[in-house]
C-alpha cells in the first residue's frame, strides 16, 4: 500500500517558522539534566505570594537563578555569529517562553538585564507582556507573525534566514517591523510543567544564537535521601539544551553547581 500524503491546513504560525528555519539534524547539542529538593523554594514562593501582589512561579525563580549563574559565569553568555566567531554579551538577558492560542503556539519576551531584577519584577514583566500575547495586543509579534503568516511557503526559509542576518549578523533593530535586535538574548528558559511533563529536552531555535536552553518541567514527590533515610520530597528536574561549540562539559557543570547552589538557598536570589 502506498503511502498518501496532505497539506497540513491547520499548521500553527510557530509550526511555519519552525520547517523554515530548521534543516537536517546536524547541530552539536548536547543535553543534561539534574534533580532539585524544591522544598526550600516552594515554600520561599509561598512567602514570596503571601507578601506582595505579584505570584511568582518556579519559571520565575529557575530564569533568575540562570540570570545570576550567567553573570558569575561570563565566559558562557556567548553568541556565535557567521564565520565561527565568539562574541561576549555584556548583559544578561533571558527569554521566557509563553503558550498561546490554548498551548497550540509558542512565543514569549525577553527580561533584558534579568540579573539585575529581582523575582517579583521578573514575574509582574513577564506576566504584563504574555497578558499583551494571549489577548493579541502585542505589536510586534503581530507584525513578525503576520508578516510571516502571508508568505507562501517556498519564501519561508529566505525569509528566516533574512531575519537572522538583520537581528543577529547587522545587531539590526527594527522593532516596528517586529524584528528586534538579538530576540532572545544569552538563554531561553521555557516551562512545560503546565502539560504534566516531568523530562523533557528542546531543540534551539536557530534564530536566538543564546548558547543554552533549559526546560522547567513539573515539581513531583519523588524518592529523596536525606541523611541515613528515605523521604518523599517535592523533585525539580530541571533539563537543559547546551551548544557544545560554546559550552563544555566542564562549564556546563560549573553552571549547574551554581545554580543548583541559589535554588538550595532562594535567599541568595
Amino acid at each position: 500500500m502506498t503511502t498518501e500524503f496532505e497539506p497540513v491546513a491547520a499548521a500553527s504560525p510557530f509550526q511555519k517558522l519552525a520547517v523554515a528555519m530548521w534543516s537536517a539534524p546536524r547541530d552539536p547539542s548536547i543535553y543534561g539534566s539534574m534533580e532539585l529538593d524544591a522544598t526550600a523554594v516552594l515554600a520561599w514562593l509561598d512567602d514570596a505570594r503571601a507578601r506582595g501582589p505579584e505570584r511568582p512561579t518556579i519559571t520565575h525563580v529557575v530564569a533568575r537563578a540562570v540570570a545570576l549563574a550567567l553573570a558569575r559565569h561570563p565566559d558562557l553568555n556567548v553568541r556565535i555569529r557567521f564565520g565561527a566567531r565568539l562574541e561576549r554579551r555584556l548583559g544578561v538577558d533571558v527569554f521566557v517562553s509563553v503558550s498561546t492560542n490554548g498551548g497550540r503556539d509558542l512565543s514569549g519576551t525577553k527580561i533584558e538585564g534579568a540579573d539585575g531584577k529581582s523575582v517579583a519584577a521578573i514575574a509582574a514583566e513577564l506576566r504584563d507582556r504574555a497578558a499583551r500575547i494571549r489577548a493579541d495586543e502585542d505589536p510586534a509579534l503581530a507584525k513578525s507573525r503576520g508578516a510571516f503568516a502571508r508568505l507562501p511557503w517556498w519564501l519561508l526559509r529566505p525569509a528566516v534566514r533574512l531575519t537572522d542576518v538583520l537581528a543577529n549578523e547587522l545587531a539590526i533593530d527594527l522593532p516596528e517591523q517586529g524584528l528586534p535586535r538579538d530576540p532572545f538574548g544569552s538563554a531561553v528558559v521555557t516551562s512545560v510543567g503546565m502539560f504534566g511533563i516531568d523530562t523533557a529536552f528542546a531543540p534551539f531555535v536557530p534564530l536566538g544564537r543564546c548558547p543554552m536552553l533549559i526546560l522547567v518541567p513539573e515539581v513531583r514527590p519523588r524518592p529523596w535521601v536525606v541523611g541515613d533515610r528515605i523521604e518523599v520530597r517535592p523533585v525539580l528536574r530541571l533539563c537543559a539544551t547546551f551548544d557544545h561549540r560554546a559550552i563544555d562539559g566542564f562549564r556546563a557543570g560549573a553552571f549547574a553547581d551554581t545554580v543548583r547552589s541559589l535554588l538550595a538557598d532562594p535567599m541568595l536570589l
